[in-house]
């Protein structure tokens, strides 16, 4: 939907078409948008509200030199960094061993 009234830019004055979102990102950064409003659309989004992180405390752990390089290998088959993957497999495994034991809603 397009606004009317506001003075927009003229047809020479179009914006412009990018390439990436990065070089979008760029011009709008330095660019005013004002004489743009006519071409730009309303857009409605609704956002969730973010959940606090839970608190996290370093563990120093002593761990076989292999199992270490297995670990960071099977992250990197997943794109994660492997400390996110420690983190994820000790979750599951005490959900599955100690769910009773985890805070209320993190057990399923």
């Amino acid at each position: 939907m397009r606004k009317s009234g506001y003075g927009g830019a003229s047809n020479m004055d179009r914006l412009p078409v990018f390439a990436t979102e990065d070089v979008a990102a760029e011009w709008f950064a330095s660019h005013d948008t004002a004489p743009y409003m006519d071409d730009l659309e309303d857009v409605t989004a609704e956002f969730r509200a973010l959940r606090r992180r839970p608190v996290r405390k370093s563990a120093g752990l002593r761990v076989r030199a292999d199992y270490l390089e297995a670990i960071k290998a099977a992250a990197e088959r997943k794109g994660i960094p492997y400390q996110t993957l420690v983190q994820t497999w000790l979750a599951e495994k005490l959900r599955q061993e100690a769910p009773d034991l985890l805070p209320t809603g993190q057990a399923a």
